[in-house]
């Protein structure tokens, strides 16, 4: 039987690992979608980070805080990923640019669905408030293979659609060097 955890992320650190990290997420799971009534606080509930990243996309709100902690994640991400010599030091420049400056289009959020039984519980880390009793994991490596995406029912920008929707269904394959152009242009 499945064990599923979800985890919720904006939609350009799916396109920051599908196109430039070698199709590896890095991505916080909660043992439920909606964690209300376990010991999860609201950073760690999948749910309220979904409405945290719908709503000031959905109001194109480049001013909100959660849209500014969110960019920042994704930087602190970027560096981790050149730290590690995954991506370059110019593709770091060039994903830092794009972190800061973006369209709030590609801020759209996505949420995780991932089968745990399978992973190896040495992946499944925890820390922060998972050390205190939040039912939650990180996985820093998974795979493309390791989940599926719910509610991705966004089609308005031909670009999102290109680099994420299309991608998903395998309509089309855009390159990284593409993705890196489509998202260059759209700061």
């Amino acid at each position: 039987m499945a064990d599923n955890f979800y985890g919720t992320v904006a939609s350009l650190a799916w396109i920051f690992g599908h196109y430039f990290y070698n199709r590896k997420h890095f991505v916080w799971l909660a043992e439920e979608y909606f964690t209300y009534g376990l010991p999860n606080p609201k950073s760690s509930d999948p749910h309220l980070i979904y409405q945290d990243l719908y709503q000031p996309w959905k109001d194109k709100d480049e001013f909100d805080k959660f849209i500014a902690g969110s960019r920042l994640n994704l930087r602190k991400g970027v560096i981790a990923n050149e730290r590690a010599g995954i991506i370059s030091s110019s593709e770091a420049t060039d994903l830092k640019d794009i972190c800061d400056t973006v369209d709030i289009t590609f801020l759209y959020p996505l949420v995780y669905k991932v089968d745990i039984t399978p992973i190896a519980t040495s992946r499944r880390k925890k820390r922060n408030s998972a050390l205190t009793g939040s039912h939650e994991v990180v996985i820093e490596d998974l795979d493309e293979s390791e989940f599926e995406i719910l509610f991705l029912d966004f089609d308005g920008d031909p670009h999102f659609s290109q680099l994420v929707s299309d991608e998903l269904k395998r309509v089309k394959s855009t390159t990284a060097a593409d993705a890196m152009t489509i998202l260059k242009g759209r700061c």
